[in-house]
């Protein structure tokens, strides 16, 4: 969503814009032009490739893609008429590909000017004016019109970029020289945006009443990272939170919640006669209110996990692993290199036992489809939290 203002310095919005699944990209294709059939809005290219874990990668010898009405077509930041392009036969094209009633349809087209270059880093710094980012590696990629920026699976206009970002970027030009065709945003987040309200905590739960708990010696996850507090934290619960036993594997009830021995007072003779322990949790909040919690007897090594974002390419209901999801155009985040470090292979992950979040609600893990952007918690294999973004 993008607000717009008369005046640099108003408190009143003109104009307000919402991108919403129209423009969620399917696909990125790369072929060589052979065909325009303007009469059907059809163009055919010869050895296409789409882009997917940080590559091209081949899918047909021969393709042919319906245009969309309002389908940009662009070379060199110049819109193109669509008249035009069979006077671009035999040059290569870079296409954007939405789901159309289950076809691909051609959003935004770039024909590629002169030499391709792929190159993976972080961006340092934007010059709005000149239209142009440097990178982290001091190498300068223009930007125009033309190119086709995504983000959160979605095509996002230039002005939504921002430093400090990871990117994929399919630039073309010569020597020094190179314009951006392509800019994949890595970045991802628990929040969509900078006002997000939604969090999640790890930790030792010290009480549980009612409609509390008490959280000790907690984490949090921050900027993709478990951030350690040792003081205590209060969440709040209700009739509409997602109780989850990790050991029983069952969904419980508030009041089972509550009133079992899932935190204790570790010093009473009730607790050592019986030899209980309080026990942890995985909490998916909104502010201070608990959406879902999942608790276990033992908590998991945080230092073990990987933060992994990407688009579920299949899903499947394994003998041996039980549903387990593969995820393509995947990348983990990295600590010690403070970004997203993309793979060149899909990464499976089991979620039978995930917390999987969909719009600030727990849905089944069966719900989880291919074309779902993903960001999830995981200790290897098994994946503890899934938000479907």
């Amino acid at each position: 969503m993008r607000f717009f203002f008369d005046e640099a310095d108003s408190t009143i919005i003109s104009r307000i814009s919402i991108q919403g699944d129209s423009i969620k990209v399917k696909a990125l294709y790369r072929g060589t032009l052979q065909v325009t059939d303007k009469s059907y809005g059809r163009i055919t290219l010869n050895d296409v490739k789409v882009l997917t874990d940080g590559t091209w990668k081949d899918v047909e010898s021969v393709m042919q893609f319906q245009l969309s009405d309002d389908v940009g077509i662009f070379t060199a930041g110049s819109k193109i008429p669509l008249n035009n392009l069979k006077y671009f036969r035999g040059k290569t094209a870079y296409l954007a590909a939405r789901d159309f009633f289950g076809k691909d349809r051609i959003y935004k087209m770039v024909i590629k000017n002169q030499s391709e270059i792929m190159i993976s880093d972080k961006i340092e710094d934007i010059n709005w004016y000149f239209g142009a980012f440097e990178l982290f590696n001091k190498k300068n990629i223009s930007f125009n019109d033309g190119t086709i920026f995504i983000k959160n699976g979605r095509i996002i206009d230039k002005y939504s970029i921002n430093p400090d970002s990871d990117a994929l970027i399919v630039a073309d030009g010569r020597g020094s020289q190179n314009t951006a065709d392509i800019v994949y945003i890595y970045d991802e987040a628990i929040n969509n945006s900078s006002i997000g309200q939604n969090f999640l905590f790890a930790g030792r739960l010290d009480e549980i009443v009612e409609n509390q708990l008490t959280l000790t010696d907690f984490f949090i996850l921050n900027r993709n990272e478990w951030e350690s507090f040792d003081e205590d934290k209060k969440l709040y619960f209700d009739d509409d939170t997602y109780f989850y036993d990790l050991e029983e594997k069952k969904e419980i009830s508030r009041k089972e919640f509550y009133s079992k021995d899932y935190a204790v007072d570790e010093k009473s003779d009730y607790a050592k006669d019986k030899g209980l322990k309080d026990w942890y949790g995985y909490m998916y909040t909104d502010g201070d209110r608990i959406v879902a919690v999942a608790v276990k007897k033992r908590m998991d090594s945080l230092l073990r996990q990987r933060i992994t974002a990407g688009t579920v390419e299949s899903v499947e209901d394994d003998p041996m692993t039980g549903i387990t999801i593969t995820v393509k155009d995947a990348r983990d985040w990295s600590s010690r290199k403070n970004q997203w470090m993309p793979k060149n292979q899909p990464v499976r992950m089991g979620i039978d036992t995930a917390l999987v979040i969909k719009d600030s609600k727990v849905i089944p893990y069966q719900s989880v489809k291919p074309g779902d952007i993903v960001y999830s918690v995981r200790d290897d294999f098994y994946c503890k939290i899934l938000l479907i973004k």
